[in-house]
């Protein structure tokens, strides 16, 4: 498991915050806190959205940061590894930009599923 692998960096807890928790909730409401999963209006949609895309662009750049030491101090299958997760966080982020533009588009208009 993940978490039984990685040290708790100082300030930030282990885990998901339960919903309606302090950490849980818009950026604007100060930190690192993780975005909304259960927006309930357009509006609220788009800031989720906004803010997993800042996340994910904070993780790449944490990542790219991160390629030197890791080759230098765990050897090049962790640095390939760390490359391989730096990648698909840059994907996660061009995928929410879209998702976040296609949102924007819909303004706020309900789409209704097929059949």
């Amino acid at each position: 498991m993940v978490e039984d692998s990685v040290p708790a960096q100082e300030g930030l807890a282990q885990g998901s915050p339960a919903p309606g928790s302090p950490t849980q909730g818009s950026s604007a409401q100060g930190g690192s806190a993780l975005p909304d999963a259960r927006p309930a209006s357009p509006r609220e949609l788009t800031a989720a959205i906004a803010d997993a895309a800042r996340l994910a662009c904070v993780l790449t750049d944490l990542l790219t940061t991160l390629r030197e030491p890791t080759r230098r101090l765990a050897g090049a299958g962790a640095a390939a590894s760390l490359e391989v997760a730096r990648r698909r966080s840059e994907e996660a982020l061009m995928e929410l930009e879209i998702a976040l533009g296609d949102v924007r588009a819909a303004g706020g208009r309900t789409i209704q599923p097929n059949g």
